[in-house]
């Protein structure tokens, strides 16, 4: 029911904003060129708010202590590295940008979240009060169409991001604010990031990150992630059958997933029901899945090696496992993660046989 109600708020915020951008452009005077101007601003616009929002995070991070890991908007992305700022490419299913930064050493209790999260929302809704502002002081008539049309789509990113629902920075907040437990959580996921970012291997990074809180029923998105990184521990030691272990934990509750965990919890569970000979009904299932293929589709070192998982043990054919593993290496150089590079290599030298 609560899921139910967040979902028709959002709507009923979507609605709100689609009726006064209609009423914004039907309130001008009708020509091809004002529609056209119109569309390309919407377009626009819409592209220098997720920028902003993004560069909101940076800013706030800075001003609290975190360094700066990487910076993306769709998938093209900036990442720091130990010769200077590269850029990569980076698909990531539900988001249009996002801006990673490495935290400052946790202190209970003192863990500078907030203003790191609320970041984007406030660069979003200054923005656009500073645009607004001019308008209004400068133009003596209603807004031009341009204006208003920056105004409003600030408005709604902001909006639509600190309102607490799905995974978003609001829900994320939300989570964090009272509980320590979640703050330490929240923590952990952008140390780990950020150190295999730079090459840390997941092995090398401290065990209490990689534990689930007490009491903890790993219901919300960051037990969630915790239990994703436990699989990926598991498959970076080459110990599948713990690694399938934890991916049937997650996928009894696929349902409760976030769409982001539940296409790459899919993912890693058709490579590992492969390399362990598993239940072939299933295999191919996912494999079928349309969701499933669309994802392993996007150029990715990991969907190349899980597609080669499938050509050589489910078709038995080792030639093609062994192109799209070559097809996956050539990826490396749009990786934006040096310890996933390493790790993707490894897997696939065990697919083709090879010595460790």
């Amino acid at each position: 029911m609560k899921k139910f109600l967040s979902t028709l708020g959002m709507a009923l915020i979507g609605g709100v904003f689609g009726a006064t951008l209609t009423l914004a452009i039907l309130s001008q005077e009708w020509s091809i060129t004002n529609f056209l101007i119109g569309v390309i601003c919407l377009i626009l616009f819409y592209v220098i708010h997720i920028i902003l929002h993004e560069a909101g995070h940076l800013i706030f991070g800075k001003l609290t202590g975190y360094s700066f890991v990487s910076f993306r908007v769709f998938s093209w992305t900036i990442v720091a590295t130990k010769d200077g700022l590269k850029w990569k490419k980076l698909h990531v299913p539900g988001t249009l940008g996002q801006c990673l930064m490495a935290p400052p050493p946790y202190v209970e209790g003192k863990f500078p979240f907030k203003l790191y999260l609320c970041g984007g929302v406030i660069i979003n809704f200054l923005s656009s009060a500073v645009v607004g502002g001019i308008a209004w002081i400068v133009s003596s008539d209603a807004f031009p169409l341009p204006v208003t049309l920056f105004v409003l789509i600030g408005l709604f990113i902001g909006v639509t991001n600190i309102i607490p629902y799905g995974f978003n920075d609001g829900m994320s907040l939300k989570m964090a604010w009272s509980k320590e437990k979640k703050q330490w959580q929240l923590y952990s996921q952008f140390y780990v990031y950020a150190q295999t970012s730079k090459g840390v291997l997941y092995q090398e990074l401290p065990e209490e990150l990689f534990n689930l809180p007490d009491g903890d029923d790993g219901s919300d998105y960051f037990s969630q992630w915790t239990l994703c990184i436990q699989q990926v521990l598991a498959m970076e030691r080459l110990d599948f059958e713990e690694a399938k272990r934890i991916n049937d934990m997650l996928w009894a509750r696929k349902d409760a997933l976030i769409s982001l965990f539940r296409v790459e919890v899919a993912k890693e569970r058709l490579f590992l029901l492969t390399v362990l000979e598993g239940d072939m009904e299933e295999i191919r299932s996912i494999y079928q899945n349309k969701e499933i293929k669309r994802f392993l589709a996007i150029k990715q070192m990991s969907n190349k090696r899980i597609a080669a998982a499938y050509e050589l043990y489910v078709n038995g054919d080792q030639d093609k496992a062994a192109a799209l593993c070559e097809e996956g290496a050539k990826l490396e150089k749009s990786n934006p993660n040096a310890t996933d590079i390493v790790l993707e290599k490894r897997l696939m030298a065990v697919l083709l046989g090879e010595k460790l």
